[in-house]
């Protein structure tokens, strides 16, 4: 027994030393925990070591490290954060089998995965979008491998659990891209038909009146590239195949048509990408050349830079980003197509912002309202700050509303508080506010009163600000 202690407060006094990571070549505090449970064959010690891992682990800045494994290995899945915070992850592959129809749900609060309920259609090489409405929609892919294009759709509702099926692509596609547009449009661009030929054709969705409509084409015909809205409004699709491409585009929904941009340092494809708040777009994984490369793009600039590369060298992985603002990476494949179960978080190294203000006016059913608001998180005050608004057509105004409760996540916030009506009448007001980064531009904002009142649009004069 004395012997046993010995080496347990031995190998605490190791694991309490060695919790940073190193830039270069050393591992991390959650790689050595694993080393450990491994390693030492005492009970009581893969115990501690196990508990360890239970937990997520904190990423330092700029840098990834482990979180808990998917329950199925798979790759050319997808990966969407839900609005309660968890990601669902859904469909792909294992080595070059059949698609999955399986679907996965991952609590950043546990750092564990839990399974839910299957797709009606297995696929892989689909997209999957969070609509306004709060369900998922899951589109195209292929049912077979090797096999033709799907062009099928599904929608998963979290408040279930449950799939049901929606209306279909006017044409297969897989390997495409799917960005739900700052108009409420999705942009499916790129990819690969039946004939398995890659397109340069784009076509644009309208979720009111489930209409497909075709916009300019791609300069380059691609798939397996990636496509990232910019806070500017404007679509970035860069690298795919054929041939592990370095080219990038630029969409402007406002004409409709494709412009050239700055190239990527490494030729990649089927890597994974997203916006980051501070409005720089990141790109993971991927290339044939160093899989565990990662690449940042800035828009006032053009120009791409590489930051802090993975853990796991990955191809056909999936990436999420998390309300606390840290970036999810879940599965994959190496280049021998096997399929990996491990999941790593970066740190964007951004301050998470605990401020919201805005100004201006936006049409409400052809009504023009003005609206001023202030809030602070850190405020520890009664009140956490002010607002007011008023729609003169409709008689409704607030003159100083008290802000009682705001929640940010990423360019969205949501607060709510007390007031009064000019005609003395007390109501409970909830908004929600976007801040699409260029001022004004793209800007909306949705507000509710409990007297049935309801307001929303998107800003015609003045700026929100999340900060």
């Amino acid at each position: 027994m004395g012997i046993l202690m010995r080496n347990i407060i031995s190998l605490t006094s190791f694991v309490r030393f060695r919790t940073s990571k190193s830039v270069a070549g050393t591992t991390t505090f959650c790689q050595q925990t694993q080393y450990i449970s491994k390693w030492f064959a005492f009970p009581l010690v893969a115990l501690a070591a196990g508990l360890l891992l239970a937990r997520p682990c904190a990423a330092i800045p700029f840098q990834w490290e482990y979180t808990g494994s998917l329950k199925t290995a798979r790759f050319h899945h997808t990966a969407t954060l839900l609005p309660d915070g968890r990601v669902l992850v859904v469909g792909g592959e294992q080595g070059r089998g059949s698609p999955l129809a399986s679907a996965e749900l991952y609590d950043p609060a546990t750092g564990t995965f839990s399974d839910t309920s299957s797709l009606s259609t297995a696929r892989d090489g689909h997209t999957a979008t969070l609509l306004p409405n709060g369900l998922v929609l899951v589109a195209g892919g292929r049912g077979t491998h090797p096999g033709g294009s799907l062009a099928s759709a599904e929608l998963y509702d979290p408040a279930t659990g449950t799939w049901s099926p929606t209306g279909s692509f006017d044409t297969g596609r897989v390997f495409h891209t799917a960005n739900l547009l700052a108009n409420g449009k999705l942009l499916i661009a790129g990819g690969q038909d039946s004939a398995f030929t890659e397109l340069a054709s784009a076509q644009l969705y309208n979720p009111a009146t489930g209409i497909w409509s075709t916009t300019g084409s791609l300069n380059i015909a691609r798939f397996d590239h990636t496509g990232t809205l910019l806070s500017n409004g404007m679509v970035l699709v860069a690298g795919g195949n054929p041939n592990e491409l370095d080219s990038a585009e630029l969409y402007d929904p406002a004409t409709g048509t494709w412009s050239v941009t700055g190239a990527l340092n490494d030729r990649r494809a089927d890597d994974v990408d997203t916006l980051l708040p501070n409005g720089l777009a990141l790109v993971v994984g991927g290339t044939s050349l160093d899989p565990d490369t990662c690449e940042l793009y800035d828009p006032a600039t053009g120009t791409w830079s590489f930051t802090g590369s993975l853990n796991t060298m990955r191809k056909d992985h999936a990436l999420t980003v998390l309300s606390n603002g840290m970036i999810l990476v879940t599965g994959g494949g190496r280049t021998n197509s096997i399929p990996i179960a491990s999941a790593e978080l970066y740190d964007p190294g951004i301050a998470v912002a605990t401020k919201v203000d805005g100004r201006g006016t936006f049409d409400n059913q052809e009504n023009e309202v003005t609206f001023n608001f202030h809030a602070n998180q850190a405020d520890d005050s009664s009140a956490l700050g002010s607002y007011s608004f008023c729609d003169p057509a409709s008689g409704v105004c607030i003159t100083t509303g008290k802000i009682q409760s705001l929640s940010i996540t990423g360019i969205n916030a949501q607060f709510s508080g007390e007031a009064r009506l000019e005609d003395g009448i007390r109501v409970r007001f909830d908004v929600s506010v976007t801040d699409n980064g260029e001022p004004g531009r793209l800007d909306t904002i949705s507000m509710t009163l409990s007297n049935g009142y309801s307001a929303s649009g998107t800003l015609t004069s003045g700026d929100i600000r999340i900060y």
